[in-house]
């Protein structure tokens, strides 16, 4: 890579212009330099103070500063950014290697989906269900000690495995939705953006102004890309819409009264494992339970507890048997 097609990088980025596979490779590149400190409040503040990271790598590299920033910000980012303005310091060959490891070791998939839904098993446990024609890029491995990162064109409905160790990143156009563990659509096939969060917590952010909203469970935000207006509705996510957005995906896992044979194959089909019963005649056990957004150790956890047995994994092989 030369020192311009780097500036070019660079400029597209701060302008969230860059391919997913760029905007990968240089948000890996920047978390890697401070993933071991944690200097910040909140995730709100760690975006901005991000954000003015890459400014300040912009202005090493010869790249114009386009927007104001406040100096508390730049203080804090200047206190975390010393080892990124090295490496630029150092010339762009490190940046080229860095780029080079991490397409090797962290391989960006990208999935389209044509008139169906797809479902995404991601490396990390999440589950991603891809709506009609839309698109997915993400690395094939996330890495162990940064942030889990994955580029949206169109709309899907996330379901993410609780890491607060490493939180998970969606950026879709001029938005970026970060969530620890939670179920949320995000929905970007038109001028409108939108966020709606089923369960748990999530935060959106304009790329275009850095203005974050923080949504709740029934929440939902919209960001207009011709105006860069984000905001949250004040009224609740109705049932209709609710229902729209799961519709064609295994999401519901709310089962009442039903056979333990049933559930079984709903979570095998949901999770794509297998599962064997050691003694059969639990399979016509009736089990009462809401799986829905749960990942699949903590549903096998609710199963095993409810009927007082236990299992075991074996790759993607699950044996419930009777507890000793």
């Amino acid at each position: 890579m030369t020192e311009s097609e780097f500036k070019d990088i660079l400029a597209r980025y701060e302008k969230g212009e860059c391919t997913p596979e760029e905007m990968v490779v240089i948000d890996n590149w920047l978390d890697t330099h401070y993933t071991d400190v944690h200097p910040f409040k909140d995730e709100s503040e760690k975006f901005i103070i991000k954000k003015h990271l890459k400014e300040s790598v912009n202005r090493k590299a010869g790249i114009k500063n386009r927007s104001t920033y406040r100096r508390y910000y730049l203080t804090s980012a200047i206190k975390v950014a010393a080892s990124i303005l090295l490496v630029v310091a150092l010339g762009f060959g490190g940046f080229k290697y860095y780029e080079y490891k991490q397409i090797k070791l962290f391989e960006v998939v990208e999935l389209i989906s044509s008139e169906r839904i797809k479902k995404v098993l991601l490396s990390d446990g999440s589950i991603i269900w891809l709506k009609p024609n839309s698109s997915l890029k993400y690395p094939k491995k996330f890495k162990k000690r940064a942030e889990r990162i994955v580029s949206l064109t169109g709309e899907a409905l996330f379901e993410i495995e609780k890491d607060s160790t490493r939180p998970f990143l969606v950026h879709s156009g001029e938005l970026t939705t970060t969530v620890l563990g939670t179920s949320f659509n995000i929905n970007a096939t038109s001028d409108i953006i939108e966020v709606v969060v089923l369960t748990g917590k999530v935060s959106v952010t304009s790329l275009s102004n850095q203005k974050v909203v923080v949504l709740m469970p029934e929440e939902k935000a919209h960001f207009n890309i011709s105006s860069k207006e984000l905001a949250r509705e004040s009224t609740p996510v109705l049932e209709p819409i609710r229902t729209d957005i799961i519709k064609g995906t295994e999401y519901d896992m709310k089962f009442n009264d039903t056979r333990l044979d049933i559930i079984i194959s709903r979570i095998e089909d949901k999770f794509d494992i297998d599962i064997e019963l050691e003694d059969e005649t639990l399979s016509g056990s009736v089990v009462t339970a809401n799986f829905t957004g749960q990942s699949l150790v903590k549903t096998l956890n609710i199963i095993s507890k409810v009927l007082s047995i236990e299992y075991e994994i074996e790759n993607k092989k699950i044996v419930f048997k009777p507890r000793n």
